[in-house]
């Protein structure tokens, strides 16, 4: 029978619930790059380029802002090394120590070879060595462990506050886990979507196909909010009035699904002089960070 009193984590918007949502915009951003390198489609190779250069940077913040709310940050290294026996140690058991320390670490060193990779392909640095090694390791190598890392890194989050025994977290599992995948990925098509848009160096085609994988992430996104709110039953309170249910639908859920889905659609059947992409995009990542605070927030209250 679940608990139906527990103490709140005390995570703070600020840090967590923003490490959720950078990770999971890097984590999408590198899963779609993964998977175009994945399925070889050349003509699509600038979705992949910009998405490596998207996913290093962000990555690098992520763990700023999860050891910036540790009660004791510079114990960091506890996560990783096991104290008694100075030996490295992985709490399987732990969401924490298994995605929130080495899938994250390894997945930072996936990023980073795949982001070296892109610049020494731009000729951005000049390297015979790397180069040589570069050209040595096939990239469906990168897209193999990047769609795999991409998923993982993605969903554990929602895990994480599955695991966590308050009512309305406990009463969704597994459902925000899979949740945070879908936006995830529509965040990530975002992110590469507006970078395209904005400085202009895609064609039309790269971007449509990428908005209609943006649109088939929000239509999951829209089924299961619909899911987690029936299966959270009488402990869905918290995301359905007040400041976070305000949050959760007005922001997360209209602003940032419904709105951007009719943009593109109105904006295309009634030939807009204004490119809809950037503010869709804009809006999109807004919702997927508001989608997060809200149910961070909500289940600690």
């Amino acid at each position: 029978m679940m608990a139906l009193e527990s103490q709140a984590p005390h995570w703070e918007w600020y840090y967590i619930a923003l490490y959720f949502f950078i990770g999971g915009v890097s984590a999408g951003a590198y899963f779609i790059g993964s998977l175009v390198e994945l399925l070889g489609i050349e003509r699509e190779r600038v979705i992949s380029r910009i998405a490596y250069y998207i996913a290093f940077p962000l990555i690098c913040i992520a763990p700023i802002l999860l050891i910036a709310d540790l009660g004791h940050p510079l114990r960091f290294w506890h996560l990783f090394i096991y104290t008694k026996e100075a030996v490295p140690y992985m709490n399987h058991l732990s969401p924490l120590s298994v995605g929130g320390a080495w899938v994250l670490l390894i997945y930072g060193g996936v990023t980073f070879v795949s982001f070296l990779n892109n610049l020494v392909i731009d000729g951005r640095i000049k390297s015979d060595g790397l180069i040589s090694l570069f050209n040595r390791i096939p990239h469906k190598v990168y897209a193999v462990i990047g769609v795999f890392l991409g998923f993982f890194i993605a969903g554990y989050t929602g895990v994480l506050i599955n695991v966590t025994a308050r009512p309305l977290w406990a009463a969704t599992d597994p459902i925000v886990g899979s949740l945070f995948i879908a936006s995830a990925a529509s965040c990530g098509g975002a992110a590469i979507a507006l970078v395209m848009a904005w400085k202009n160096i895609a064609s039309g085609d790269s971007l449509d196909r990428l908005e209609a994988f943006d649109r088939i992430a929000m239509f999951v996104e829209l089924a299961l909010i619909v899911i987690m709110v029936i299966v959270a039953g009488q402990y869905a309170g918290p995301i359905l009035r007040g400041g976070y249910g305000l949050m959760f639908w007005g922001g997360a859920v209209v602003l940032g699904i419904v709105v951007p889905l009719v943009l593109h659609w109105y904006g295309r059947r009634a030939g807009a002089a204004i490119n809809p992409v950037i503010l869709n995009a804009a809006l999109i990542l807004a919702g997927g960070a508001l989608l997060r605070i809200s149910i961070v927030q909500a289940g600690q209250m």
